[in-house]
C-alpha cells in the first residue's frame, strides 16, 4: 500500500488542522500493521516457527565496520539483526552472505579494483548497475577477495551466494583481488585509516574468460570450465562454500548447490 501526498506548484502549504487531518488518516490505515513484534517473534519462535531475516546495505556501509565516514546510520552487518529485530544472537542458524561476482559502490568512498574503462562500463551496462531508489551508476570493479574474507569472518557467514555472474560473459580475461600494496608493502587485509586507501594499489590474479551464456546452465557441471575455475578460486580463499549461484534476471535463472533452508 502506498500513500500518496501532492502539492501542487502554487500551494501555500498546509495549516496544521490540514496536517494533523491527513496524518490521523494514515494512522487509520497504518494501526493494523503495528505490533509488538518483538513479542511476536518471541511467540513464534516459542511455537517451532523459522523465520528469514535480510539484511539492508552491504557490510561497508556499516557505521562501525565500514569504510567511515562513507557509511549509513546503523549496522549494516549480521549481528545488527540481533539488535535491529531484538532476536538473541544465538537463535540464529544460519548466516548466507550475499555477493556479486564483482565488486559495486554507490557515492564517494574508497574502492581499491574500480574501474575506469571499457571492462567497467560492461559491467555496469550488462548488470544494469544503478541505484534503485536514486538511479545513479554504481561504481563498478573487479570482485575483491581481500574485502570478501573479511565480511565472511566478521558476518560469521556459512556460505554464499553469488549473484550476477552471468555479467562476466564475453569477458577475454577476469581479473581477483587477492591482495593490497600499500607503499610497496603486501597488505592482507582491509585497512583502518581512511587516508591509506588512496595510495593502496591492488594484486591481482588473472583467470581466463569465457563466451558461454549462463542463464539455462542447471548443473555446476555444466558451466564453462574456466568459469568452474573462478568459483572454486572464491571458495578457497573466503573459506566458505558457494551455496546459490545466479545466472540471469530471471527466478529459473540459479542453481543450487547446497540447500540453505528446509521445508
Amino acid at each position: 500500500m502506498r500513500i500518496w501526498t501532492i502539492i501542487s506548484a502554487n500551494s501555500k502549504g498546509f495549516t496544521k488542522a490540514e496536517i494533523l487531518e491527513s496524518y490521523c488518516t494514515y494512522g487509520k490505515y497504518l494501526k493494523h500493521y503495528v505490533k509488538n513484534t518483538n513479542s511476536l517473534l518471541q511467540q513464534k519462535l516459542g511455537e517451532g516457527r523459522s523465520f528469514l531475516f535480510e539484511g539492508a546495505q552491504g557490510v561497508g556501509l556499516d557505521i562501525d565496520h565500514g569504510t567511515y565516514p562513507f557509511v549509513t546510520s546503523s549496522n549494516t552487518v549480521a549481528s545488527g539483526l540481533a539488535t535491529g529485530a531484538g532476536v538473541p544472537p544465538k537463535l540464529v542458524n544460519t548466516v548466507l552472505g550475499v555477493v556479486k561476482a564483482y565488486t559495486t559502490r554507490v557515492g564517494h568512498g574508497p574502492f581499491p579494483t574500480e574501474l575506469h574503462d571499457e571492462v567497467g562500463e560492461h559491467l555496469q551496462t550488462q548488470g544494469h548497475e544503478f541505484g534503485a531508489t536514486t538511479g545513479r551508476k554504481r561504481r563498478c570493479g573487479w570482485l575483491d577477495l581481500v574485502w570478501l574474507k573479511y565480511v565472511v569472518w566478521l558476518n560469521g557467514v556459512d556460505s554464499l551466494a553469488l549473484t550476477k555472474l552471468d555479467v562476466l560473459s564475453n569477458l577475454d580475461r577476469i581479473k581477483i583481488a587477492v591482495g593490497y600494496k600499500l607503499n610497496g608493502t603486501e597488505i592482507k587485509a582491509p585497512l583502518t585509516r581512511l587516508n591509506d586507501w588512496e595510495n593502496l594499489v591492488p594484486v591481482y590474479e588473472e583467470y581466463e574468460g569465457w563466451k558461454e551464456n549462463l542463464e539455462h546452465i542447471t548443473h555446476f557441471e555444466d558451466l564453462p570450465k574456466a568459469c568452474q575455475k573462478f568459483l572454486k578460486k572464491i571458495e578457497t580463499f573466503a573459506g566458505v562454500p558457494i551455496s546459490l549461484l545466479s545466472l540471469g534476471p530471471e527466478r529459473s535463472a540459479n542453481i543450487v548447490l547446497k540447500k540453505i533452508l528446509e521445508g
